[in-house]
């Protein structure tokens, strides 16, 4: 089988993280905000030293774990009060569902996710609180946005900048601080090979969020009710197994260096677009260069989406994704609502044989037509 679908979730998980999920699932219970055992579980701020790390991040007290990338934005667009949200089109549902539906947004705006780059095209700036979610890269295209200027000419705006990096955490280079995010989300089970059910966010220490979760943290228990600003916002018994596969997944990355996999994966997926490139019948919606990600979408002329993938998948055994991949918005930009489009999403352990067993196979389809 070759597994073509890291986008959605990476597969294969590196053996420590396995082993890693399995010793804590065997050891005592423990649990890192109240136990009192001598042995009591370093996971938690061991785990947040390791992202502060790969996410460029000093203040990784400000990093805080949830069950994923739609938990955190919930929380996020949850804690903000009342605000104005900017999405750029090229958002994930787990932006644009919580910023449509949760009560006390009072607007939504669309950015097109083509031109965040050209500023005079944003809308001007509002009397509340307005912020900007946007991917760092396309779950879509693979485009990835250039953050520093993006956020720069947010920030002239007295904007809040929120990215979403679940297709970028663990592949591309991320440098918090020095590109000044407000807030960065996170999920575990993509390209920093954890589980699923962990992720979390970053939120930068000027920053601060209302609660929206409230339960036992082991800090105080006499405490009930919170003085302003001295929240938590890790409550209840936290996924200590999967964080631990979390913290073997990033061991890994930070071992294998994120600058290395980012180069291995761009050169595969350049050389994956210019192959499908050469093939009649295929449409392509990534462009390549610089501003590339491990995601490819095309389409196949004369078939829907979804019956490509059927064909990939039983006939050649090739996992990938078709459909809107959860983002409606971008597949109205590209023309291809709504079916969608055909992805390819590769991971560091891609290979170039296999990579050439997928274009030959959509090439004998192309040619079948």
């Amino acid at each position: 089988m070759i597994y073509l679908n890291n986008a959605a979730t990476s597969y294969p998980k590196p053996p420590s993280v396995i082993t890693a999920m399995t010793e804590a699932l065997e050891t005592v219970p423990e649990s890192s905000q109240r136990s009192s055992f001598p042995s009591s579980s370093d996971t938690l701020p061991s785990l947040r030293r390791q992202l502060g790390q790969l996410f460029h991040i000093t203040a990784e007290d400000r990093i805080y774990f949830t069950s994923g990338a739609t938990d955190a934005i919930n929380r996020i667009l949850g804690g903000l009060g009342t605000i104005d949200v900017m999405v750029s089109s090229d958002c994930h549902n787990s932006v644009l569902r919580p910023a449509y539906n949760l009560p006390h947004i009072s607007s939504v705006s669309v950015i097109d996710s083509r031109q965040l780059n050209t500023i005079s095209l944003w809308p001007e700036k509002h009397e509340r609180t307005t912020l900007l979610a946007l991917p760092h890269c396309s779950n879509v295209t693979g485009h990835i946005h250039d953050l520093r200027h993006i956020c720069r000419q947010a920030h002239d705006r007295g904007w809040l900048v929120m990215v979403d990096a679940a297709q970028s955490a663990g592949c591309i280079p991320i440098y918090t601080e020095e590109w000044d995010i407000d807030i960065l989300v996170f999920t575990g089970h993509k390209s920093l090979f954890g589980p699923q059910g962990t992720g979390g966010f970053y939120v930068r220490p000027s920053l601060h969020l209302h609660p929206t979760v409230y339960g036992g943290t082991g800090r105080d228990s006499s405490i009930v009710r919170y003085e302003p600003d001295d929240w938590e916002y890790e409550v209840g018994t936290q996924n200590l197994p999967g964080l631990a596969g979390l913290k073997a997944g990033v061991a890994y990355i930070l071992h294998q260096g994120v600058d290395n996999i980012f180069r291995q994966e761009q050169e595969q997926t350049l050389w994956l677009i210019e192959q499908l490139k050469s093939i009649p019948r295929v449409k392509l919606f990534s462009e390549g260069g610089e501003s590339q990600g491990p995601v490819v979408s095309f389409n196949i002329d004369g078939l829907r989406p979804a019956d490509a993938g059927y064909i990939l998948q039983n006939t050649y055994d090739i996992t990938l994704r078709s459909g809107l991949h959860c983002a409606p918005l971008i597949h109205q930009d590209l023309g291809t609502a709504p079916w969608g489009a055909l992805r390819a999403s590769l991971s560091c352990h891609t290979t170039l044989d296999e990579l050439q067993a997928f274009v030959s196979a959509v090439r004998e389809i192309c040619v079948s037509l």
